[in-house]
């Protein structure tokens, strides 16, 4: 049972919502393990496999992954652009799950910070921290009942633009829960509003070397 913990805090971690069209005026909201500092229009809507949101205004959006909803982790996010300039981008992000099957019973909050830097028009490098804490979990296991749990990730991605409609997003991540390192790419081909991300990685989790496939299926509009 605690390994069907670790996986879903695992779940959380990895957790994102994903890019769009690739311009100024369509920046991409996640690029390989992470979100970035930027965030959806005011007005837009992204919906795929997995993430759904809303740009509640230009600098806020707030989302979910329907794949954990699926899997009766009920989950919402939420990210606020502080600081979007030329050379320097920052943005913080909240998030919450509430998690019941079987004798596991949990809620988790998460926060983070995302740290975008432009290094000149085609290479971005991102990178931030995010932490994620489940108090007085309720499993039916004396060993692990009434414990917390934490999941914390360090990344550092990149995004290479090589046009309008075509990126290679890539990095690292250090997760300090499973002292486990990934590393991985993706290719990304945006049409107006349809776009499709392939890729993988490799990584640790409790002890494994797993791949770990990239797909990613999304509408921006």
């Amino acid at each position: 049972m605690r390994r069907l913990v670790l996986v879903a805090v695992f779940l959380f971690l990895l957790a994102g919502i994903a890019g769009a069209v690739i311009d100024e005026e369509h920046r991409l909201t996640s690029a390989h393990w992470m979100p970035t500092a930027y965030t959806l229009n005011k007005g837009e809507i992204l919906i795929g496999i997995g993430p759904l949101a809303y740009g509640v205004a230009d600098k806020l959006e707030v989302g979910t992954n329907m794949l954990l909803d699926i899997l009766q982790i009920l989950n919402i996010s939420g990210k606020y652009n502080f600081v979007d300039g030329r050379n320097f981008a920052l943005a913080g992000n909240v998030s919450f799950q509430h998690f019941s099957l079987l004798d596991v019973n949990y809620n988790a909050l998460g926060i983070g910070a995302n740290v975008s830097i432009p290094i000149n028009p085609k290479f971005k490098l991102h990178t931030g921290a995010s932490y994620v804490y489940i108090p007085d979990l309720d499993i039916e296991d004396e060993d692990f009942k009434g414990t917390s749990a934490i999941g914390s990730t360090i990344p550092l991605d990149f995004e290479y633009v090589m046009d309008a409609h075509n990126a290679i997003l890539g990095g690292a991540a250090y997760d300090i829960t499973f002292e486990g390192f990934r590393v991985g790419a993706s290719y990304l081909h945006s049409w107006q509003k349809f776009n499709l991300q392939l890729g993988g990685g490799f990584g640790s989790f409790a002890g494994y070397t797993l791949f770990m496939p990239t797909i990613g299926i999304w509408w921006r509009f």
